[in-house]
């Protein structure tokens, strides 16, 4: 049954609603956690340790999965709920 939906126009409009919110959340949490990091503790990029960028693209994955995750609910009621 939900994969019916999914397979539907309005289940493609669905799941490119989830892409845009994703890159969306995740352009805004990489600004933040990044720009953060480089004004808090006034460390380039240049300087960055490989475990740095590892536990940050893990921290901006997460955030914009979590995100992602609480917008799907609205987003689903909307695209793939009833008709009424």
């Amino acid at each position: 049954m939900i994969m019916m939906k999914l397979k539907s126009a309005k289940g493609k409009k669905f799941l490119l609603c989830l892409l845009a919110v994703f890159i969306v959340a995740a352009s805004v949490v990489t600004r933040a956690t990044i720009g953060g990091v480089i004004e808090q503790y006034h460390i380039p990029l240049s300087e960055w340790t490989s475990s740095m960028y590892a536990i940050q693209s893990a921290m901006i994955f997460v955030y914009s999965l979590v995100f992602t995750i609480l917008l799907a609910i609205p987003l689903g009621i909307y695209f793939l709920g009833g008709d009424e």
